[in-house]
């Protein structure tokens, strides 16, 4: 049985890249990569959407709150058992 409590180590600022962190969730960054993820996935459900600065800004928000609602989750689940 192996079991781990508390949050995985954050990687040292060094380790990040610069130049391509568009948001920080309580200390972890949101890159441009996956803004452009989150962008590609609504083209591809909405393939006529126009791509403005208010959409950039839309989608931003919803990555922000996903990373919000995970951070929640394993916050609330920090005690890991593996069998």
């Amino acid at each position: 049985m192996i079991t781990g409590c508390g949050r995985p180590a954050e990687k040292p600022a060094s380790a990040v890249p610069a130049g391509n962190v568009v948001a920080t969730v309580n200390g972890e960054p949101v890159f441009d990569k996956d803004l452009k993820l989150a962008l590609a996935l609504r083209m591809k459900d909405d393939p006529s959407m126009q791509i403005k600065p208010s959409t950039k800004s839309e989608i931003l928000q919803s990555v922000i709150d996903e990373r919000l609602n995970l951070q929640n989750k394993t916050r609330d689940n920090s005690e890991i058992i593996i069998k």
